[in-house]
């Protein structure tokens, strides 16, 4: 009967709708293969993870977390995809059961037609046996059409609730497309490998307006299940009309149904072993998908307990790199001080004995003025006592001559006054008067020769003097000029130490310079190494919020594992 028709067709949808639900879970299973794509994509790219002893950088860290994102839009995708895979199966197998029942409903007209044409003929032979069976026709179709209301009146409680779960299926993929759209606006992150940038590129064209097509294919599945309702009406009321013939088509529609049933029955236990074959197959991807995100949390756990660790160590070092720091500017504070109290005390003295030394050879050219005008007037007076020495030298020479002749003089004097004597003794013998005029001569002779003799020593001890005095002026001028050397000489060890000791404090200016520019440039390194402390600490800061991101990103996943399986027990329900 058309009840059981019914019947057997609600069987049909919950098989199919059986069907459904593994397919809807499916993407539990997919995420595996999925994340097994993600790791070749990987491989692919040449992102390797490192263990627990090595950390990847931030420049490394940032491409996994994009391709973490990439891979949770993928697995959206893959449900999607899954989902809508599950609806055009669910369509052709409906599709398919329409078809075979209007093949039916043919079949049985087409018999009904034939066995009405055979009755048509016989209506002749056999009229008094037909009022009887008439009658008993009329019973069995009034139960019939009872019946049939009842059956009419399932089917269209049947596609009533039917068209409301679509038009709630509607709804909610209104929903979901929406939520999917405004979450799918975010930024897509390139660095895919072919066959993923492929799929991508698919799902971007396939699925941009993938929920207008559902909603489109749902309103499609309405119209046409309001046109096959309509149909079925219409058919009903063929079916009414034909009362007379209705009786061999149940009978032919009963072993029909039977042996629809007996395929049904079939297909549903074989549907009920490939479904169990999935769930078996789906706990186990469940269990490796849960091992892999234990071992991943245990990863993100050491990672994070080692980035804390980096993070607090170089804390440390960032602290004592600071200490250091203040310390050696306090130091180049010192030494920046002493350098310039060294600088004005060298430039003091330097000035100093700039001044002393400009003053060292003003006098040293006075001096050396004043000696070569001694030198010579020393000259001209040592020329002039050397010709008043050899003027006094003949002088004496000459006196000393006359000395000689004087003495000689003397001794002829004293032979004459001897003879004189003699010839006085005589004279006197001969004559006293003229003894005593030669006595008085000869006295007169003798005080000429005595003044003439005192003249000559007083002449001899005057250029004795002359001589001693210029000796002694020579001897002071000699002594002077050995004073002056000495002095010259003094003054030009002085300049040679000074020039030493100005050379000696060049040298540490220049040794001073060198600290100074080598502190400077010690300075200029502790300054880049505390930029790369802090870009360290920047890269791990940006290193520990990529580890938080991908950590939301992970508890996204699961969130959306948990609303995938969600979904699919949603539409095992529906």
């Amino acid at each position: 009967s058309i009840q059981h028709l019914s019947s057997m067709l609600a069987r049909v949808f919950r098989t199919k709708a059986g069907e459904a639900q593994p397919s809807a879970a499916k993407p539990s299973y997919t995420s595996s293969k999925e994340s097994s794509r993600y790791r070749s994509c990987r491989k692919h790219q040449g992102i390797t993870d490192e263990g627990n002893s090595s950390l990847p950088g931030v420049h490394d860290l940032v491409p996994i977390i994009h391709n973490q994102s990439e891979y949770i839009q993928h697995l959206e995708a893959e449900v999607n995809w899954e989902f809508c895979c599950n609806l055009t199966r669910v369509r052709v197998v409906i599709v398919e059961d329409e078809k075979l029942h209007e093949e039916l409903k043919a079949k049985a007209v087409e018999e009904t037609l034939k066995e009405y044409t055979f009755v048509d003929s016989t209506l002749n032979v056999e009229r008094t046996p037909e009022k009887t069976s008439k009658q008993r026709l009329d019973s069995i179709n009034q139960a019939e059409d009872h019946k049939r209301k009842k059956e009419m009146e399932q089917l269209k409680c049947l596609y009533q609730a039917q068209t409301e779960t679509l038009e709630a299926q509607v709804v909610s993929l209104k929903k979901v497309g929406f939520n999917q759209i405004s979450n799918g606006s975010g930024q897509r992150v390139g660095g895919l490998c072919l066959k993923c940038a492929q799929h991508e590129a698919i799902l971007a064209e396939t699925h941009s307006n993938v929920h207008v097509q559902k909603r489109d294919e749902l309103m499609t599945v309405l119209c046409s299940l309001r046109a096959s309702q309509t149909e079925a009406q219409q058919r009903e009321g063929i079916l009414i009309n034909l009362d007379l013939w209705s009786v061999p088509m149940h009978l032919q529609a009963l072993v029909q149904c039977e042996h629809f049933h007996n395929e049904l029955t079939r297909q549903r236990e074989r549907l009920e072993r490939e479904l169990a074959s999935e769930q078996e197959k789906i706990s186990q991807a469940r269990e490796a998908a849960c091992l892999e995100s234990k071992k991943e949390k245990e990863v993100l756990a050491q990672t994070v307990t080692s980035l804390s660790q980096r993070v607090a160590e170089f804390e440390g070092l960032l602290e004592r790199g600071e200490r250091d720091r203040n310390s050696l500017n306090g130091q180049l504070e010192e030494a920046y001080k002493k350098l310039t109290a060294q600088e004005t005390d060298s430039s003091k003295v330097y000035a100093e004995l700039r001044f002393l030394l400009s003053q060292a050879q003003l006098k040293k050219e006075e001096s050396d003025r004043e000696m070569r005008d001694i030198i010579q007037k020393l000259g001209v007076e040592l020329n002039g006592s050397r010709q008043r020495l050899e003027e006094a030298q003949r002088a004496e020479g000459r006196a000393r001559a006359e000395a000689a002749g004087l003495a000689e003089g003397l001794s002829r004097t004293q032979r004459q006054l001897h003879l004189t004597r003699q010839e006085k003794e005589a004279v006197e013998l001969c004559c006293g008067e003229d003894m005593a005029a030669l006595t008085f001569q000869a006295q007169r002779r003798e005080r000429e020769l005595t003044q003439t003799l005192q003249q000559m020593e007083a002449q001899h001890e005057r250029s004795v003097r002359e001589t001693d005095a210029l000796l002694s002026a020579q001897n002071s001028l000699i002594r002077n000029l050995k004073e002056y050397m000495c002095l010259c000489a003094y003054c030009r060890a002085e300049i040679e130490q000074l020039s030493l000791e100005k050379e000696h404090l060049q040298e540490s200016a220049e040794k001073l310079r060198g600290r100074c520019e080598e502190m400077g440039e010690q300075c200029v390194q502790h300054g880049r190494m505390h930029q790369r402390m802090k870009q360290r600490l920047q890269q791990l800061d940006q290193h520990c919020q990529a580890s938080s991101q991908q950590v939301q990103l992970l508890s996204r996943q699961k969130q959306l594992m948990q609303e995938q399986q969600q979904l699919a027990h949603d539409t095992h329900n529906l």
